[in-house]
């Protein structure tokens, strides 16, 4: 409000700046007798009063944010939320999706396939000519255990070609990088390891370099120490080795035609991706021609070579720009209302702005002087807003429930914090533009005569009667709108989503890592008897219902798969069979997971090596083999050809499906092969619970330590937390989405306090005058109750529009809910039109209740 005590130095210098500039303005060069030193000076002394004249509007604005505490503090504070959201958004999108990959030329650096067998592996690298180097890896972790010094400890590890630092154009941090010796089969076992694990596990002594340490049983030579934040080829990797076919997920028999490798490489300088591409696609054809019945032999193959880069982030990209988007739908809003504060408070210093113009300040004067009101506030918010956004940032880099590559790279740097300030400075002059425009245009004769602040917000009456604050309103609908049906409809697939039947029971339930040391456990038979003897220690605890050991876990997105074949059936080639994910469970399995069958038996302790194969598949592979099934031949006592293995198998049991990869999938078809027959190198231990499963780790672990001593369990987990991980992806988006939906509907609706309240001050006299003509208090409510309605209307109109359009980004998020859901688009507008109605009940009822002389003595 205007201050009429306001002292007259804070209002002469305006003029005094204006004319100086003024005068100054008019010196043309050259001019008569007029030197380059006097034109220099003149030039000088022109810079030096704008400078002035900006320190005298810093000055002031700091002034006025002192009268005006309360206020001043609530914009700073709503700025800084909005700032700080950006800001820490945008530290994200920069990290994974905008900086490149920290290797040499990253761009170069192109990804082929990631499902080849070595054959294929083998006849890529020879025949292509498009690059100057060609590596793979396997397709998952190589369970490693570290026994030795210490506790011993389960490390995850990747196996790489020897050439990968080449190809990537890394060096080590500590040591040396493998050699092309290092991959030849029989030379001696070599490692390198993580920046973490040396700091963690070694203290970073630099003479762990060329020592043993025993990796899986296996002495293994540290050979180097790989750069902090590496994470090639695949996140949270501990321990590089050599041999990426020697994967010991598979077993030997099963490696060669295994689709598990992926293949990479470095273009040649001069080389088109379009040309390396091309290559692929004739490799291919030559490679399904020559070796038709090898499982990566596909007449229509997938692959397209594309960079490293893009294989990381593909699948992220879309829904984080689409977060960054609703991020900056909430600071338009923001900005929205602000400026409707700022219109509204312009209006009430009409007076002021009158006089200043009166003694000589322009237009452009009193508009930069608004301008750095508004800027001081931007920046003050934006500055708290970077640091939200720090802890922001810290908060992310911790999350465990999704998975985001290149986690390790946010940060708030250099061009993060320019972002921050910046998006602040933007962000002042967006909300502050707009009522320095409107307040520098006062009417010196109205104003002055003492109806100015009803003639200005006359003259911005533009929409509804309510002017630019009912435009700015209309905007933070829509915006809310759109926000709040993609939060609804992430909701409603979350909702879809839990009630879901997994096919198994997850409470109750504790999972971990077993790891099994291949020089101690060197045959089946005693991987078998390691396994049979820890579930019947386990489950003889107090308070243990069960416990049992499978390949994979229910919902852990991890699983291998093999080929099915009927015995008896015209024999066809091996990639033309089905394929079904496999587990390899031991005796109570189903139990403990509360699996049910539909027919036949679960394994027992008869079902071991030397006994009769047997198998038990789940309805879905039941299905797929017999379309008929349950109707058709029963399946008990028929008999499989399982992957390349000659030896049939004889199916005693049919399990109900079970969602491996998520509830949000379909089941796979699957079947389970009895441990003791075909027992894996690593395997996870279920353990059934009375109360809270965690309690039981740590006897869980005893028992295992006190069978062997070197054997360390990792990775322990409730499988609710499993489960719960396996929505982590949606269940962020729908936090994030509606976190920002309500927040942006918060402001909208103070939005509509504001302005309705702010229309009800200006009308007081034609409501007064309405009332004492006689119009009843219904009237004055419809009156009001009317430019609710039209604001509302037009608002949620462009919302659902906005909506229908950008909800479809939702689409692969979605489970069960269309993206254009018309039940959501309908409840969410009514919704809104009365929540609209509901913040302008107060401001209603003061309309209503206007006296009429009161409001006439005030007109």
């Amino acid at each position: 409000m205007w201050e009429g005590s306001k002292k007259v130095d804070d209002v002469v210098p305006l003029r005094e700046s204006v004319l100086e500039r003024e005068r100054k303005s008019d010196v043309k060069w050259p001019n008569p007798g007029e030197t380059p030193a006097d034109h220099e000076r003149g030039l000088l002394m022109s810079r030096r009063a704008v400078f002035d004249s900006l320190q005298q509007d810093l000055k002031y604005g700091i002034r006025t944010m002192r009268k005006n505490p309360a206020f001043s503090v609530a914009v700073v504070i709503t700025i800084a939320l909005g700032i700080g959201a950006n800001t820490a958004m945008f530290s994200v999108i920069r990290a994974v999706l905008l900086k490149p990959l920290e290797y040499r030329e990253p761009d170069r650096v192109l990804f082929m396939t990631e499902g080849a067998t070595p054959m294929r592996a083998e006849e890529i690298t020879s025949a292509s000519r498009s690059y100057s180097a060609i590596g793979e890896f396997a397709g998952g972790f190589e369970n490693l255990a570290l026994s030795g010094a210490g506790e011993p400890e389960v490390l995850k590890g990747a196996r790489v070609s020897a050439n990968f630092l080449d190809i990537l154009g890394v060096a080590p941090l500590q040591g040396r990088s493998f050699l092309a010796e290092d991959d030849k089969p029989g030379a001696a076992p070599v490692a390198m390891i993580s920046a973490g694990l040396w700091r963690r596990r070694f203290g970073r002594d630099t003479a762990i370099l060329g020592k043993t340490a025993t990796l899986g049983g296996v002495p293994t030579i540290i050979i180097g120490v790989l750069p902090p934040g590496f994470q090639f080829p695949l996140t949270g990797t501990e321990v590089w080795l050599t041999r990426p076919q020697d994967w010991s997920v598979i077993s030997p028999p099963g490696r060669p035609i295994s689709p598990t490798l992926a293949v990479f490489g470095r273009l040649k300088p001069h080389v088109e991706m379009q040309q390396a591409n091309a290559e692929l696609q004739v490799l291919n054809q030559q490679y399904t021609a020559a070796h038709p019945e090898m499982l990566d032999a596909k007449k229509e193959s997938p692959d397209v070579v594309r960079s490293l880069k893009e294989e990381l982030i593909s699948d992220i990209r879309p829904k984080l720009w689409m977060l960054f988007g609703a991020v900056g739908f909430v600071l338009l809003i923001v900005c929205a209302n602000i400026a409707s504060l700022l219109l509204a408070r312009a209006t009430g210093r009409a007076r002021e702005f009158a006089v200043r113009a009166a003694i000589g300040a322009g237009r452009a004067r009193i508009i930069g002087q608004l301008m750095a009101e508004s800027a001081l506030l931007a920046l003050l918010g934006g500055v708290i807003g970077v640091g939200l956004a720090a802890g922001g940032v810290s908060v992310i880099r911790r999350m465990t429930f999704v998975d985001m590559p290149r986690a390790g790279e946010i940060r708030i740097d250099a061009m993060v914090l320019g972002f921050g300030i910046a998006l602040a400075l933007l962000a002042g002059i967006a909300f502050g533009l707009a009522p320095a425009l409107i307040a520098s245009r006062p009417d010196l004769a109205v104003v002055l005569r003492g109806s100015g602040e009803g003639t200005m917000a006359a003259r911005t009456r533009l929409f509804a009667g309510l002017g630019s604050r009912g435009l700015l309103v209309v905007g933070q609908v829509a915006m809310s709108i759109i926000l709040l049906i993609g939060a609804t409809l992430l909701i409603e697939s979350l909702a879809r989503i839990y009630r879901v039947d997994p096919g198994f029971q997850p409470s109750g339930l504790l999972t971990m890592k077993v790891a099994l040391s291949p020089t101690r456990y060197d045959n089946d038979q005693k991987k078998a008897a390691l396994y049979d003897q820890v579930a019947q220690r386990i489950g003889s605890l107090p308070g243990v219902q069960g416990a049992a050991f499978t390949l994979t876990l229910p919902m852990a997105d991890q699983w291998l798969g093999t080929t099915v074949e009927v015995t008896g059936r015209p024999e066809v080639r091996l990639n033309e069979r089905p394929t079904a994910l496999f587990q390899n469970s031991t005796p109570g399995y189903f139990r403990t997971l509360e699996i049910g069958l539909k027919r036949g038996r679960e394994f027992t302790a008869h079902d071991k090596a030397g006994a009769v194969p047997v198998v038990i598949i789940n309805e879905s592979l039941a299905r797929v083999l017999w379309p008929q099934y349950p109707k058709s031949q029963d399946p008990i006592g028929q008999h499989l050809l399982i992957g390349n293995d000659l030896q049939p198998k004889e199916i005693v049991g049919i399990a109900t499906d079970v969602h491996q990869t998520g509830k949000d999938s379909d089941p796979m078809a699957a079947l389970y092969l009895p441990c003791a027959q075909k027992p894996p190198a690593s395997a996870m231990l279920v353990v059934r619970t009375n109360g809270d499963p965690l309690t039981f780790g740590n006897a869980v672990r005893s028992q295992v330590l006190a069978i062997d001593p070197d054997q360390p369990v990792s990775e322990i987990a409730t499988m609710d937390a499993l489960v719960d991980a396996s929505e982590g992806q949606l269940r962020l988006m729908m936090r994030l989405l509606g976190t920002f939906a309500g927040a942006a509907t918060l402001l909208a609706v103070i939005g509509f306090y504001g302005v309705i309240s702010y229309s009800v001050v200006q009308r007081t006299k034609e409501i007064g005058i309405r009332r004492a003509l006689g119009a009843p208090r219904n009237n004055i409510l419809s009156l009001v109750a009317r430019q609710v309605l039209i604001l509302a209307l037009a608002g949620v109109v462009l919302g659902v529009g906005g909506a229908f359009a950008l909800t479809r980004l939702l689409q692969d998020l979605l489970f069960q809910v269309s993206a254009t859901d018309p039940a959501t688009f309908v409840g969410i507008s009514i919704l809104f039109v009365l929540v609209a109605l509901a913040a302008s009940y107060i401001p209603a009822r003061r309309a209503a209740g206007v006296d009429p002389l009161v409001a006439l003595r005030i007109g």
